[in-house]
């Protein structure tokens, strides 16, 4: 993952001549995307806007979960040249690798693409519930209906992808949004074990002393997790048991208040301490430094000034 959302004018997975993977499709379809998202080991978010024409998706190669936004209802699936399901808003569609079909719209829609791979199915099975990646196997379904789901769509359209913070939190939202695919939508369909307790205090200190080690450095979720020897579903349970907030918004925190010390005690310029802290950009790092203090990085750093010198 990037610790800033970056718009991608590629295709999630690398191009292979003569087959099109679903980001692709659309494109050769004459559809852009609104925004698109790359986050860890290849996973990508992707919010689109399709008003109509026909779209093939010839077995692409990484799997995709489809979540509509708004409207839906002249999005229909076809077969042998007739519908045979229709859009609504909130429907599911999960499209595995190796897939085949058509599409037929006749008005204009949203929805939000997750494009994930084998290897990130076999790690959630795996690190989940230690169970055989081999035996998992995802299922085709169109036009589902999924409030849990539908509910993510809503969160994703809400979210300012560009807040900062904002790509860890994504990546977060998308390590769930794997869970929910392989629970409910695999051959294999399991409940999400249930966690209980709190991190160890040895585990809880190491975790601090880490994420204050690498605060200037980009985090994610399954890399802190990986500090603990911890699957990112049970380390995020666990951490906001432990901590009383998701393993995003600590780091947000945690960046803040240094910044803040910085501002007090030194002359370093803005811009740098921004960076030092682990923001991409000194607006970035404004925006959210007001929104948690209430005064902008420069007033901060006058009224330490005019402190001392009272």
């Amino acid at each position: 993952m990037i610790d800033n959302p970056t718009t991608a004018n590629h295709s999630p997975v690398q191009d292979r001549p003569g087959q099109l993977d679903i980001a692709d499709s659309l494109r050769t379809a004459g559809v852009a995307p609104q925004r698109m998202m790359n986050l860890e080991h290849g996973k990508t978010l992707a919010q689109w806007q399709n008003r109509e024409g026909e779209v093939r998706y010839e077995r692409p190669r990484h799997h995709a979960l489809s979540i509509y936004i708004d409207k839906g209802q002249q999005a229909q699936r076809m077969v042998n040249g007739k519908a045979v399901s229709r859009g609504f808003p909130g429907a599911v569609c999960l499209f595995p690798a190796g897939s085949r079909s058509i599409w037929q719209i006749g008005g204009q829609f949203e929805f939000f693409h997750f494009y994930f791979n084998d290897v990130d199915v076999a790690r959630c099975a795996s690190q989940t519930w230690d169970s055989d990646p081999d035996r998992i196997q995802l299922n085709e379904c169109y036009h589902r209906e999924d409030p849990i789901l539908a509910q993510a769509g809503k969160l994703l359209v809400l979210s300012d992808w560009q807040a900062p913070g904002q790509a860890m939190a994504m990546d977060h939202l998308a390590q769930w949004l794997l869970l929910q695919v392989v629970s409910r939508h695999a051959s294999v369909a399991k409940a999400p074990p249930a966690v209980t307790g709190q991190l160890s205090h040895q585990y809880r200190r190491l975790l601090q002393e880490q994420i204050h080690a690498e605060l200037d450095q980009p985090l994610t979720l399954s890399e802190m997790a990986g500090w603990v020897n911890l699957s990112p579903y049970h380390f995020a349970r666990l951490f906001r048991a432990t901590f009383g907030c998701a393993p995003y918004q600590y780091v947000q925190e945690q960046r803040l208040i240094r910044a803040r010390d910085h501002l007090r005690q030194s002359t370093t310029k803005i811009t740098a301490i921004a960076l030092a802290c682990g923001f991409n950009d000194a607006s970035q790092f404004s925006r959210a430094f007001k929104a948690r203090f209430g005064m902008t990085p420069s007033q901060c750093r006058s009224e330490a000034h005019s402190s001392k010198s009272r």
